[in-house]
């Protein structure tokens, strides 16, 4: 039993240990344990030199790590650090450090504060020196005393060593020293951005960009420097997930908040997108997020500005213009701003809908009725592809509200060839009547007459003649007036035809007659229809009943 084993003693306990100890080195002479516990007891007694001497002819007999441990404390109480260095060494290179817990908590807390200075110092020096997998193993054993002596609170042995076992792949273990210090020191900006820059290892985004952010709140300036130190493309990955959890962000918060947002809503976006800039700042997107913040608070004039200077007033990238587009909204510039914003419309559906949340309400209805203006303007001279582009941004501007912009639009596809996308418009606006007749029966019955063409250019055929048959029911007139400008009544007549005699053959005599009745509604002397009738009505009157 060595005193190495027992809690800090005072004085009088040391005594009496001194004196049970020589009597048990007189009982068993030259055993290990006596003699240990003899010097334990006399550095108590403040007697160093005595207990040096001791430890040293046991050291020399037999070297082992309680002894060389002892043997290193005494050497840095006694001032030779050059010996102490070696023998913690030694110590290290047995492979067991574990023999010094004990001891430290019989050692003063000035030997202890030295033995933590002295291993940091040491890992420092191996570290600068060189950085083999060997060097840095041997640098954490180092640190692993200094923690050690300081009770687990050394801060920067802590970190130290996090960063070594990242170093050395250890990846988790890392993260549990960055995680011990901020226990302690929440807000500590190097542990942050280091256990962040772990998770970014480990490909664990969330946890990654919650710590790079709280890290952020705490010291920006010191958090770029330490993304700057990052190789590019570990940088360009932090980046990334910073860039899309700021986007996200902000888009929460427009869609929650009427713009201007207040500015505490939006900290985080600046704090983000500065960051971001600082880091790289030949990025075009980080200063786009950074324009859009600002747009986001209603400082206009501030986000013209850097667009300005970073994009130029007439900038070639999409993106840059439609902010332009923005700020050109806000200053009630309503036709160009829906020209330049009309750019991303057709491309990038998403960025549009995004940028419109920058606008006000008053101002997007605004902005949509230039975008259908200019619409009818380009159309006339058969600028199509612009058109369409004016038209969704309109739809998109009133979030599909107003069914004139749909119809609008609906137009323009079919017009396009593009007839799938023109159904889908034409769906919303049928979806959209009410229940009232009067005069809205004729722009229903074009209504239907436009998705049925549409539905027969894209081979939905039955879909497509079951809705010029609820255009005729609407109202005929209109519906016919729509037939001869589309299709064309032969033709149309032609379909009916053939869907008839389809069910015709099959013995759907009802379905037969309506599509022959429906036909002949819109070519009254179509001759093989007139026929058809006659034969179905012979058929249902004659003698036989057929099912």
């Amino acid at each position: 039993m060595a005193l190495i084993q027992s809690p800090v003693l005072p004085f009088r306990p040391a005594v009496g240990v001194h004196a049970l100890a020589l009597l048990l080195m007189e009982l068993q002479p030259g055993a290990d344990g006596p003699q240990i516990l003899t010097a334990d007891a006399l550095y108590q007694l403040g007697r160093v030199e005595e207990a040096y001497r001791l430890l040293l002819n046991i050291e020399h007999t037999a070297p082992r790590p309680p002894i060389l441990a002892r043997l290193a404390i005494l050497q840095l109480h006694r001032g030779f650090l050059y010996d102490a260095y070696q023998l913690l060494k030694k110590l290290i290179n047995s492979g067991d450090t574990s023999c010094l817990r004990p001891l430290l908590s019989v050692a003063s807390l000035l030997d202890r504060a030295l033995l933590e200075k002295h291993c940091h110092t040491a890992s420092k020096r191996i570290l600068c020196g060189q950085q083999a997998e060997s060097a840095i193993r041997e640098a954490v054993a180092y640190l692993s005393i200094a923690i050690m002596a300081s009770g687990g609170g050394a801060i920067d042995s802590l970190l130290e060593r996090a960063r070594c076992y990242a170093l050395l792949g250890q990846w988790k273990t890392a993260i549990f020293d960055f995680t011990a210090i901020l226990k302690e020191h929440p807000d500590h900006v190097q542990a942050l951005c280091g256990r962040g820059f772990t998770y970014l290892m480990l490909n664990q985004q969330k946890e990654c960009t919650l710590d790079i952010l709280v890290a952020l709140q705490c010291g920006a300036e010191e958090v770029t420097q330490s993304m700057l130190s990052l190789k590019d493309k570990a940088q360009k990955l932090v980046s990334e997930w910073l860039g899309q959890h700021c986007r996200s962000s902000l888009s929460e918060t427009l869609s929650a908040n009427p713009v201007p947002c207040r500015e505490e809503l939006l900290r985080e976006a600046f704090l983000i997108g500065g960051a971001l800039m600082n880091t790289d700042c030949r990025e075009p997107r980080w200063h786009l997020l950074y324009i859009d913040t600002l747009l986001a608070k209603g400082e206009v004039n501030a986000a013209g500005a850097h667009l300005k200077q970073v994009f130029g007033q007439e900038p070639r990238d999409a993106a840059a213009k439609a902010r332009w587009g923005v700020v050109k909204a806000w200053q009630q510039n309503y036709k160009v701003a829906a020209n330049y914003l009309s750019v991303v419309s057709e491309k990038e559906p998403a960025n549009l809908d995004f940028l419109i949340t920058l606008l006000q309400s008053a101002q997007r209805k605004r902005l949509a009725q230039a975008a259908s203006q200019q619409a009818s303007s380009v159309s006339e001279s058969g600028q199509w592809e612009q058109a369409l582009a004016l038209l969704t941004l309109a739809v998109r501007a009133v979030n599909e509200m107003k069914l004139q912009y749909l119809r609008q639009r609906a137009a323009c596809l079919a017009h396009l060839g593009l007839h799938e996308r023109a159904v889908s418009d034409l769906n919303k606006v049928i979806q959209g009547h009410s229940a009232d007749g009067g005069e809205e029966q004729r722009v229903w019955a074009e209504d239907h007459c436009r998705r049925g063409r549409s539905l027969l250019l894209c081979s939905h055929e039955e879909s497509g003649l079951q809705d010029f048959s609820q255009a005729l029911d609407l109202h005929e007139e209109q519906a016919l007036l729509c037939v001869e400008a589309g299709l064309g009544t032969q033709r149309l007549a032609e379909m009916f035809l053939r869907f008839a005699l389809q069910n015709y053959g099959q013995q759907k005599l009802d379905k037969a007659w309506l599509l022959t009745e429906t036909g002949l509604k819109v070519d009254s002397g179509h001759v093989e229809l007139r026929r058809l009738r006659s034969r179905i009505k012979r058929e249902v009157s004659g003698p036989c009943i057929v099912n």
